[in-house]
């Protein structure tokens, strides 16, 4: 299962083709990138479906939006909090419920902190 969820999470984060034989790849600047400074925070409230040191699939909902799948890539700025105590992302249990503030980097989804609600 681990397996599968990381297969999911790496193609769902993949954020650059390859150029095809003999083609140059693409420099041109994309509007993401002109507006990745101001990039705004946003957060998703829900339950831990799973969780590996690299990724972290929930199930729940932005404000004002129906529940959905959001597949999070974590890095080594992403802080995973719990009752106040750090915590690292295989102490994630599934069924744990969250809140994760996150932002939109170089076409991936990028978790920057999770808190780690009291059952």
């Amino acid at each position: 299962m681990r397996a599968f969820v990381a297969a999911a999470l790496a193609l769902t984060m993949a954020s650059y083709a390859l150029p095809a034989a003999g083609q140059q790849p693409d420099t041109k600047p994309r509007p993401s990138a002109a507006r990745e400074g101001t990039a705004k925070m946003r957060s998703v409230t829900g339950s831990v479906k799973t969780a590996t040191d690299k990724g972290l699939v929930v199930v729940g909902r932005e404000a004002g939006q129906k529940d959905k799948e959001w597949a999070f890539a974590l890095d080594s700025a992403t802080r995973i909090e719990a009752g106040g105590t750090a915590k690292a992302a295989a102490d994630l249990r599934e069924g744990d419920a969250v809140t994760v503030t996150y932002m939109n980097r170089d076409g991936k989804i990028v978790a920057q902190r999770i808190t780690v609600k009291a059952p």
